[in-house]
């Protein structure tokens, strides 16, 4: 039997049902079907005409593996220094980003995210001298250096062609075994939030007293209008102190969640994101604009000036109203009702996430599922 998931661009064949993991990857549609007929062709042919099934299998844990790790640079980076992380980057990907400009005809839709043209050393080197933002989520420091020296030797053969060594594909598997907790928490405290309340912190101020201009024009409008519900509410990275609730703004490690609850309204993430990239008030400061049916989340790193988090919210309101749309009775059917909300957003930048561990994770029991299925 073969079994296909987003988890990697390759089929496994597993014998025993038994061996067939839970992963978040069993919750989310694969891709749309003539897409997933076209990557299981080339798969397949790839694999008659000489190309080891193994090389394939490592390459998928791999993606799994680095990602992740882009990931968590991100997230970490960004809730401490705010929309000027890249400042702090190390290597070469800035310039490599630069030059890719000249492939626009060809871009990938990673284009300009940096993280995706470092090295994986620049990772390893970024993780080393921020380690006390990754700690919480990486093995003990003198562990994760030997794991690290172990994936660039299973990495560089796997980067020119060579063929893996029979242990590399249960060697990656392990080490996403040993990251899993990780990853969990990782996900679990982002996810994790707590209502802002009444005080004097300026994004308390702003939002739920109700004081930026935008707040007081749109807040009642949108529940008695739109049946839209806005709440503001923030989480605390693992490696960061708990604020006091009247110092949420400048505090290193808080992300502050604007969400949007709708009711009997339909809006196209794909439109919506291209409406917030092309406000630089909407989007600069955003670090990540999250996805679910009925629910809208931007977040943005609590370092940032507050003015500007609430310009950017109220920036990212008004767009969610105007592209919102009244329910329809013909997308009352479940899969037709996704697929008007996610139809378009399979090749958008990761600040969109959509059906991703990100939007899917249950704060409270962020091992329900397993991030990486290994």
């Amino acid at each position: 039997m073969w079994i296909w998931s987003n988890e990697a661009t390759y089929g496994v064949r597993v014998d025993e049902p038994a061996l067939i993991n839970t992963s978040y990857a069993a919750a989310v549609p694969w891709v749309d079907p003539q897409t997933e007929t076209a990557t299981g062709d080339a798969v397949r042919r790839s694999i008659a005409s000489g190309v080891p099934a193994d090389a394939l299998a490592c390459f998928g844990r791999w993606w799994q593996l680095e990602t992740w790790l882009r990931d968590v640079l991100y997230v970490e980076l960004r809730s401490r220094y705010g929309h000027r992380w890249t400042d702090h980057l190390q290597g070469r990907a800035p310039g490599r980003a630069e030059g890719d400009a000249k492939n626009r005809y060809m871009a990938s839709p990673d284009a300009g995210e940096l993280l995706t043209y470092a090295d994986v050393g620049d990772l390893f080197n970024l993780i080393d001298a921020n380690w006390d933002l990754f700690e919480p989520v990486l093995p003990p420091q003198r562990r994760w250096h030997g794991t690290a020296d172990e994936l660039r030797e299973l990495r560089n053969r796997n980067a020119h062609c060579r063929r893996p060594h029979r242990d590399d594909l249960s060697r990656l598997e392990q080490v996403l075994r040993n990251l899993e907790a990780g990853a969990q928490l990782f996900y679990g405290s982002y996810a994790r939030t707590r209502h802002v309340a009444e005080s004097k912190d300026p994004i308390s101020q702003a939002w739920v007293v109700g004081g930026h201009p935008t707040a007081e024009r749109l807040l009642g409008h949108a529940r008695h209008h739109y049946d839209t519900q806005f709440r503001l509410e923030y989480s605390v990275r693992p490696w960061a102190a708990q604020p006091e609730p009247d110092r949420l703004c400048e505090h290193e490690g808080v992300l502050i969640h604007a969400s949007w609850v709708m009711a009997g309204r339909d809006l196209n993430a794909a439109k919506l994101w291209a409406e917030v990239a092309r406000q630089a008030r909407a989007s600069d400061l955003m670090v990540h604009l999250l996805v679910d049916t009925g629910h809208i989340t931007a977040t943005f790193a609590a370092v940032d000036d507050p003015e500007r988090i609430s310009d950017a919210i109220g920036a990212t309101f008004d767009l969610i109203l105007t592209e919102s749309r009244a329910t329809k009775a013909v997308d009352l059917d479940i899969e037709g009702w996704e697929r008007f909300w996610y139809s378009g957003t399979e090749r958008l930048p990761l600040r969109l996430q959509v059906k991703t561990a990100l939007t899917l994770v249950d704060p409270y029991e962020p091992d329900a599922f397993s991030i990486f299925g290994a």
